[in-house]
């Protein structure tokens, strides 16, 4: 069950190694800038991926975008980068590499966090993309009803049929009957 209950304010993620960030809400249209940006750095990389290989020259410091995998692992960089650089609005711990001074927060140091750090990036996604809300409302529907029962999902066994009554005489008879013949 969902309940339309969205946050329209923004709010913050604890990323790890002592890094937090303030993001905005993620709603529908960051979801598709962030698409629109991974799809648009996929086709640059292999518009100039093709570009190089019909000339022959150098690739070397391309990722080899005919492997599926790699494609996959860009796209989700791609959409991690997109969905920061459309959401964040603020961060703590996160300082200048050459003093202790923050960074700002800007394209290109949300950029540089993102591919930097695979944590956090990895945290960043799980946490902004509802995989927190999805686990919070999980751990909802989950708990015990107020009778002590969790109601949430139908039984799919049938109820066993009534054991049959066996005395104790015939249960010895059987357990002996089945047992090994002892050794001389």
């Amino acid at each position: 069950m969902l309940k339309l209950n969205i946050q329209t304010e923004a709010y913050w993620l604890e990323l790890g190694l002592g890094v937090k960030v303030k993001v905005r809400p993620c709603t529908s249209p960051i979801f598709y800038a962030a698409r629109a940006f991974m799809n648009k750095r996929l086709t640059e990389l292999g518009e100039e991926y093709r570009k190089r290989k019909e000339i022959g020259a150098s690739m070397e410091d391309l990722p080899d975008v005919e492997n599926p995998e790699i494609r996959e692992a860009l796209a989700e960089e791609y959409l991690a980068r997109g969905l920061a650089r459309a959401a964040i609005v603020d961060w703590d711990g996160i300082l200048e590499s050459d003093g202790d001074e923050k960074a700002p927060v800007t394209p290109e140091k949300i950029d540089e966090l993102m591919t930097g750090f695979w944590s956090i990036a990895a945290s960043f996604s799980q946490q902004y993309t509802g995989v927190r809300e999805l686990i919070e409302a999980e751990k909802k529907d989950l708990s015990a009803a107020p009778n002590g029962t969790s109601e949430t999902a139908q039984d799919t066994a049938k109820t066993a049929p009534p054991a049959k009554r066996v005395n104790s005489k015939s249960r010895a008879k059987t357990a002996r009957s089945k047992s090994t013949h002892r050794k001389a």
